[in-house]
């Protein structure tokens, strides 16, 4: 089916915001998901254990050894499968990176969150390289504020260094901080319709095969 794992060589880049806005949107159109928590943090398995009310597979996976195995375990059961990394460049983040059908690589707007993401692109080639297949990866942009210089600046240099980038951007809204503390996915204003978009770009990529007889009833 479908394995897409958020991966970032640097913590607070938003990769659980983007992966809670995917599982979110999935969600709600009915279909299976299971997730797999490989940061020692956990935020995300926790998010939606202890305050999320979506009924979600999730398994924390920190020996990492396990993590192909229980990926493809997963992808046999659900239609998407999520990945959460921590935010280091990891023997654990490199097996995620592997196993996945797409690699997302949040990027806010600092120069570190960039040097970070090159980085990252550079360990999803090398992952390529041992999996002997190109692994397809897209840079997102997190607490993005657009129509400003440091966007502008930040999306330059990411194209510059070789990097292509969704073209969904999930902006500086408080829509996304709130959801940490309700667990409510936003089902209306610009963050849901963000969340929604993100969702339908990936599936014109051909990432999410599942969701071909939801577009075609739409």
């Amino acid at each position: 089916m479908s394995i897409i794992t958020m991966a970032t060589t640097k913590g607070g880049a938003g990769k659980t915001t983007v992966a809670q806005m995917i599982i979110g949107a999935v969600h709600q159109l009915g279909y299976s998901i299971g997730v797999i928590d490989c940061d020692a943090n956990c935020s995300l398995s926790n998010w939606l254990n202890e305050i999320s009310d979506m009924a979600i597979d999730v398994q924390k996976v920190h020996d990492e050894s396990k993590i192909v195995s229980e990926a493809r375990k997963m992808n046999r059961k659900h239609d998407m499968v999520i990945i959460d990394t921590a935010g280091a460049q990891s023997q654990a983040t490199l097996f995620a990176i592997g196993c996945a059908d797409l690699v997302l690589i949040p990027v806010q707007l600092s120069n570190s969150d960039v040097i970070e993401a090159i980085k990252t692109h550079k360990l999803v080639e090398s992952a390529g390289e041992l999996a002997g297949r190109e692994i397809p990866h897209r840079v997102v942009y997190t607490d993005y504020t657009p129509k400003t210089n440091i966007a502008k600046q930040v999306r330059k240099k990411i194209r510059k260094n070789g990097l292509d980038a969704m073209d969904t951007r999930l902006h500086h809204l408080v829509a996304y901080k709130e959801l940490t503390f309700t667990g409510k996915i936003p089902k209306k204003g610009t963050a849901a319709a963000q969340g929604q978009l993100l969702v339908q770009e990936v599936f014109q990529m051909g990432h999410l095969p599942f969701m071909y007889e939801y577009a075609q009833a739409s």
